[in-house]
């Protein structure tokens, strides 16, 4: 007898729900792809187009699309967040066009990024990319991978924050190159 008073009172409260939920089953609301928002995709080719011209070693296609005002994180152990500047971040892609040979996606995977107090599309990129080089001094190849999260304005990047295991990549150019 418990055992179905237990139950009328779920099935009684499952009837109130729905019939006081503001979205009725024929009305519900449904999600829309957030990797079709205009925004998104007119940022996305932004960040593509920037990537392409860093592997072409063309940075100054990649400048132009760099806000000068840039909050850059650098993916090196240490970095101060959002205190790089657009200058250092060119230097320090020139360092790994000068370091490497025949930079390379394997694969990326973007996705649209999302306010962090609303999970609403925000309009920002990030990106995950599994990267292959040879390091041009010892012939050794790398597969580092990725993670990075870039903030745009008027078709430029005005914030990026960029993640990867520098030091491992370092470690194991040194210990291949040693033979190890």
């Amino acid at each position: 007898m418990v055992k179905g008073i237990v139950i009328g009172l779920i099935i009684g409260a499952l009837i109130a729900y729905m019939a006081l939920s503001p979205n009725p089953p024929d009305e519900a609301q449904t999600s829309t792809n957030l990797s079709e928002a205009p925004e998104y995709v007119a940022n996305k080719a932004v960040v593509e187009t920037m990537f392409k011209a860093f592997m072409n070693e063309d940075l100054e296609a990649w400048s132009v699309l760099v806000a000068d005002s840039i909050k850059w994180t650098s993916p090196g152990y240490g970095a101060e967040m959002d205190g790089g500047t657009k200058d250092e971040w060119q230097a320090d892609l020139q360092g790994y066009n000068d370091g490497f040979d025949d930079i390379s996606m394997q694969q990326s995977f973007y996705l649209p990024g999302l306010d962090e107090y609303t999970s609403e599309p925000d309009g920002s990129v990030r990106l995950y990319v599994h990267w292959k080089a040879t390091h041009t001094e010892s012939g050794v190849v790398t597969e580092p991978w990725y993670y990075a999260n870039f903030e745009l304005e008027g078709g430029k990047i005005t914030r990026g924050s960029e993640y990867m295991d520098v030091g491992g990549m370092m470690n194991h150019i040194a210990a291949a190159s040693a033979g190890e």
